[in-house]
């Protein structure tokens, strides 16, 4: 049985797929926890990887892949598609960076650094650091801004097909969203941070067994928990305005980015949150696993910079709220989240006619790649319709 392998490198995991070539079924799925790289966003690995070396930064994360690919335990492994942002796809085959820092072209020609082309193209996981005789297939970028993985949600979610107003979001710790206003496209990112992504917070966690990921209004406030396969079940009851909770269920140990923007809701909607406080500073959500001020502080910086972001389109669009008319939501906890519950905490607009979320569209674009790779000449096509 052929076998192929698509990765989404991501600013704070990377997940792994095995795909079965002969029916295009998805065999083995494997998660890191956080990106292997020291810093909390893109910004700090480019940082790392200027300041302490690219070489160095390279090894990490190939490392890291790595680990991830034994544990999908291939056997008869064709090839590997990637797919990511500029900095963390650089970084991975080993391509200059000093361009993504350093954009401005006289600054660029001060240093002596000439910005390699980013098409997509095909290298060797042996000249990567990966497997001597296996392809990997790396995506093209747009720009240094628009990156393979913002062209897969505008290509996944049916975005540039569409005429109506409409606007995409990638919600991670980057935050890619673009506008669509008749033929005209606005692109764009937000520092969102990776509390979205259930991290910087004090018992945050990613989208795996025990983590709370949603609440629901049953007779007071019933968290909902990932178990074992990933099922939403029942686990603590939380009062919140007592800061008590009942110990049933599922037993939760932590908190996930969806878990955190439905305990703000909670929160905004009882009043019990009126940022950066909550009524007796702290809420219990289970054992040893608490929400405070901090939490609050951190998850309204991600709330902010998107509704920011989606602002600041808008504003360059000269468009006014009413007219967007559908909202496309990526990314986990774009796909995961209530969409009442995002659109009341702000990190959707408050107007379109439609919701669509729409799953993570950059191990999507990376499964297409791995299934056919002839589709990289269709991107490098788009390449040059959209060069700017």
């Amino acid at each position: 049985m052929d076998q192929a392998i698509n990765i989404d490198i991501g600013t704070s995991g990377i997940r792994a797929q095995l795909l079965n070539l002969t029916d295009s079924s998805v065999l083995r799925t494997a998660i890191l926890s956080r990106n292997p790289l020291p810093g909390a966003n893109v910004v700090d690995h480019l940082d790392f990887a200027i300041s302490y070396g690219q070489e160095i930064a390279h090894e990490i994360l190939v490392s890291a892949v790595t680990s991830l690919i034994n544990d999908l335990k291939p056997t008869n492994l064709k090839r590997i598609a990637v797919c990511g942002n500029p900095i963390q796809l650089s970084i991975f085959e080993g391509i200059e960076i000093r361009d993504l820092a350093f954009a401005g072209k006289n600054a660029l020609e001060k240093i002596h650094v000439k910005p390699p082309k980013r098409d997509g193209h095909v290298t060797s996981g042996n000249k990567i650091g990966l497997y001597a005789d296996v392809d990997v297939i790396i995506p093209p970028s747009i720009r240094h801004e628009i990156g393979a993985d913002a062209l897969a949600m505008m290509i996944k979610t049916g975005f540039l097909d569409t005429s109506k107003t409409c606007m995409v979001t990638d919600y991670g710790t980057n935050a890619e969203m673009a506008l669509k206003v008749g033929n005209r496209i606005y692109t764009g990112s937000a520092a969102a941070g990776p509390a979205i992504e259930g991290q910087q917070i004090s018992k945050g966690m990613l989208a795996t067994p025990g983590a709370i990921a949603d609440l629901r209004l049953s007779g007071g406030w019933q968290a909902l928990v990932l178990d074992e396969k990933l099922r939403l079940v029942e686990g603590p009851r939380i009062n919140l305005r007592s800061r008590t909770f009942k110990s049933t269920g599922y037993p939760a140990k932590g908190i996930t980015g969806t878990g955190v923007i439905s305990l703000m809701y909670a929160g905004l909607i009882t009043g019990i949150i009126k940022p950066p406080h909550i009524e007796g500073d702290i809420i219990r959500l289970g054992k040893g696993i608490t929400f405070t001020e901090e939490d609050v502080v951190e998850a309204g910086k991600a709330f902010g910079a998107l509704r920011a972001g989606h602002l600041t389109l808008m504003h360059e669009a000269g468009i006014a709220y009413e007219d967007l008319e559908t909202m496309y939501m990526c990314g986990a906890s774009g796909t995961y989240v209530d969409p009442i519950k995002a659109r009341f905490t702000g990190i959707v607009p408050a107007t379109p006619k439609r919701i669509i979320q729409c799953g993570n569209t950059s191990l999507e674009l990376a499964k297409d790649l791995a299934l056919n790779p002839d589709y990289l000449s269709y991107l490098n096509e788009m390449k040059k319709i959209y060069p700017c």
